[in-house]
């Protein structure tokens, strides 16, 4: 990356600017940081957009509204090769205490508030292109599992929101009492349990600690018996259809 084209954008006026690779990478975009005298950035130089859920600009956009309610960083330029958002400072954990998922639930309850049309994801097409590509017993065996959870699935009522789509550590900065979501370009309309599943699965949550995100979540709803019942078999449901999903993403990218 030519530190004279960044320059050149007149983003940072007249300000001395550094620019060095992240150690944390994702699949898509190769991440750089960039330093100034009053603030550091984010640079994210585009890979891929094939497996981009809606758009670039979409991003952008849904990153600029998660932004105003406090947990995104601010986007700051986006061209057809790369995005300039703010960095934010934080921590990528891997386990979590009860408070810091209970601040996580709640951001992700914030970022499922956002209203941000688009069309809700398409999981029967994805699962007819890996049914196509996959052959090995592995994925055959995760194929199986996630036809019957997505039969399952349609039993329980639809809870269309804004979804991030990719709730993994390295996506979620946690600072004091505050937690940033960063890397937005899977979000798009989805079930809410898809979000609430990855979280679980991510974090590796106990049934202990699967309760207190659904009662983190749903509040007093959560409360009623019958009611928790049926969010906790809607959860089960919802983790089986993310983990077999990520494990055929992976497998589909060479990666398992």
């Amino acid at each position: 990356m030519n530190i004279e084209e960044i320059k050149n954008l007149n983003i940072f006026g007249n300000l001395n600017i550094s620019i060095e690779i992240l150690k944390s990478q994702g699949f898509n975009n190769i991440s750089y940081l960039i330093k100034t005298k009053n603030q550091n950035y984010v640079l994210r130089v585009f890979k891929s957009n094939q497996s981009v859920n809606i758009s670039r600009e979409f991003e952008f956009k849904t990153q600029e509204m998660a932004n105003k309610l406090n947990i995104a960083p601010k986007p700051i330029f986006l061209n057809d090769n790369f995005m300039i958002y703010e960095y934010l400072n934080g921590v990528h954990k891997e386990k979590l205490s009860k408070n810091e998922l209970k601040n996580l639930i709640s951001t992700i309850k914030t970022l499922h508030s956002i209203k941000q049309k688009s069309k809700s994801y398409d999981f029967k097409k994805d699962f007819k292109s890996y049914k196509k590509n996959l052959k090995n017993k592995n994925s055959k065996d995760i194929l199986k599992k996630l036809k019957s959870a997505l039969k399952r699935s349609k039993k329980y009522k639809k809870e269309l929101v804004l979804s991030h789509f990719d709730l993994n550590p390295k996506n979620i900065l946690f600072s004091q009492n505050s937690v940033r979501i960063i890397d937005w370009e899977y979000a798009g309309t989805n079930d809410r349990f898809f979000d609430l599943a990855s979280i679980c699965i991510e974090f590796k949550l106990d049934k202990k600690m699967e309760k207190v995100a659904l009662k983190s979540y749903f509040k007093t709803e959560a409360l009623k018996r019958k009611k928790f019942k049926y969010y906790t078999k809607k959860l089960e449901t919802f983790k089986i259809i993310y983990k077999s999903f990520c494990y055929l993403w992976f497998s589909s990218q060479n990666l398992a």
